[in-house]
C-alpha cells in the first residue's frame, strides 16, 4: 500500500457488556490497531449487538455482510463442527489446558476449518469455565443430575448429561434462558461464573455448582476474502496485537472467576465445588461421546481428540 492509497475502513460487529474483561481487551486491540495503521486501515466497531448478536455474527462475517465478527465459539459449532474439538465437555481440567488447544497442530486444524467456511481467525479471548446454575439445589455428584431439566445449546453436552440421567432441553435459546428458569420451565443452565454474574443468572438459579464442564472462547475473526485483500503489514499488525490481548484474557479470566465467585456469594448464591473423584466419573462417561463425535467428523476431528481429549 502506498502512502497515497485510500484508508481502508473495516466494519466490526460486537456484542456483550463493556465491563467484561474480554470486551475491554477487544477495545484495547481496536485502539492499538487503529493507531498503528492510521492512514492505512481503520476498524469501526458497532457494539452492543447493533448489527448482529452472538447467534448470527459469524455467519454474517462469512458471507461478507460485515468484515470482522466478535463470535462466541459455542454458537459456531453448527457451522464449524471442528470447533467442538477445543470445546469438549469435561476434557479440560482448567483454562490453561483449554488454551493449549489453540496452539500448534490443534490450532492449525481449527484455522483450516474456519477458512473453509470463509473466516480468518484474528485472536482468541479466553473465558472462565462453564458451571451449572440451578434453582433446585447444588450438584455435587453424578446422581444429582438425575431428572434435572437442564437448558443446553450444545448437542454433545446434551448427550453427556442425558447419560448422567438429566433431561436436556435445547429448545430455548440462551437469550431466553433467564425467563425459563424464573418461570420454572427448567431447573438448571450451563453458564460461566463471570457471565452468570453480569447476566444475573443467580437471581433465578442461586445454586452454583462448579465443575469446569468446558471453557468457551470468543473468536475475533474476519471475512477471509477481505482479509486476503489486506497488505501483509496490516495483517501482521492485527495478529501481533491480537496475540497480546489473547494472553491478557488468559491471565485475567482466572482472577475474575475468583472475584465474581465472591460477588455471587455476596449476592446470596450458594457455591459448591464438585470433587475431583465425582468429576472423574463424569469424564469417563464423556469419553464415549467424544469418540462418537470424532468418528462422525473425520480424520481432523479424530486428531483433535488425540491432541486434546486427555
Amino acid at each position: 500500500m502506498t502512502s497515497t492509497a485510500k484508508e481502508v475502513e473495516l466494519k466490526m460487529a460486537s456484542w456483550g457488556p463493556d465491563q467484561h474483561y474480554a470486551a475491554q481487551a477487544r477495545n484495547v486491540w481496536l485502539d492499538e490497531v487503529n493507531k498503528a495503521l492510521v492512514g492505512k486501515c481503520k476498524i469501526v466497531d458497532y457494539p452492543g449487538g447493533q448489527l448482529y448478536g452472538p447467534k448470527d455474527v459469524h455467519k454474517a462475517a462469512a458471507k461478507g455482510q460485515i468484515d470482522i465478527a466478535v463470535a462466541l465459539q459455542p454458537a459456531m459449532l453448527a457451522m464449524i463442527p471442528m470447533l467442538q474439538g477445543v470445546y469438549l465437555p469435561f476434557a479440560f481440567d482448567n483454562v490453561d489446558q483449554a488454551a493449549k488447544a489453540y496452539s500448534g497442530e490443534s490450532l492449525a486444524i481449527i484455522e483450516k476449518a474456519m477458512e473453509q467456511k470463509g473466516l480468518k481467525l484474528l485472536f482468541v479471548s479466553y473465558l472462565d469455565g462453564v458451571q451449572i446454575f440451578s434453582n433446585k439445589g447444588s450438584i455435587e455428584k453424578i446422581d444429582d443430575f438425575k431428572g434435572l431439566r437442564v437448558l443446553s445449546t450444545s448437542p454433545i453436552f446434551s448427550e453427556i448429561i442425558a447419560k448422567l440421567g438429566a433431561a436436556p432441553d435445547t429448545s430455548i435459546p440462551q437469550t431466553e434462558q433467564y425467563m425459563a428458569l424464573k418461570r420454572s420451565v427448567s431447573d438448571a443452565m450451563a453458564q460461566a461464573i463471570v457471565g452468570g454474574y453480569f447476566q444475573k443468572s443467580f437471581e433465578v438459579a442461586p445454586y452454583v455448582s462448579k465443575m469446569n464442564m468446558s471453557f468457551p472462547t470468543i473468536l475475533t475473526c474476519m471475512n477471509l476474502k477481505k482479509w486476503k485483500t489486506l497488505p501483509k503489514d496490516v495483517q501482521d499488525t492485527m495478529i501481533s496485537i491480537g496475540q497480546k490481548q489473547s494472553a491478557y484474557t488468559l491471565a485475567v479470566c482466572k482472577g475474575w472467576e475468583q472475584k465474581f465467585t465472591g460477588e455471587l456469594t455476596k449476592a446470596g448464591a450458594t457455591i459448591t465445588v464438585m470433587s475431583d473423584a465425582e468429576r472423574a466419573k463424569i469424564k469417563e462417561v464423556s469419553k464415549t461421546i467424544w469418540t462418537k463425535w470424532a468418528d462422525e467428523n473425520g480424520k481432523d476431528a479424530k486428531r483433535l481428540l488425540e491432541l486434546n481429549g486427555n
